[in-house]
């Protein structure tokens, strides 16, 4: 089984909410999903069928994505030069 992405996706994250849902889906079985957006505007990520090392990964490249912003904010910090 591989990653499936159903239609074309992109979501701005801008200020969230991210929240985690877990439940039972149609079949009854437990499910887990992370969830980003609210209401009609929200996408989910369903993990349940997904091995530990994929979740790892997904906190890594959260991790560097964290990383990326902060730089970018430091370099808006830096005065201009000309």
């Amino acid at each position: 089984m591989n990653s499936r992405i159903v239609g074309g996706v992109t979501v701005a994250l801008n200020d969230g909410p991210i929240r985690t849902e877990y439940g039972r889906g149609f079949d009854g079985r437990p499910s887990a999903r992370l969830v980003i957006g609210d209401g009609p505007d929200s996408v989910a990520i369903s993990v349940t069928g997904s091995p530990g090392q994929l979740l790892d990964q997904l906190q890594a490249a959260v991790a560097e994505l964290a990383a990326w912003t902060i730089r970018m904010e430091n370099l808006k910090a830096l005065p201009e030069v000309a």
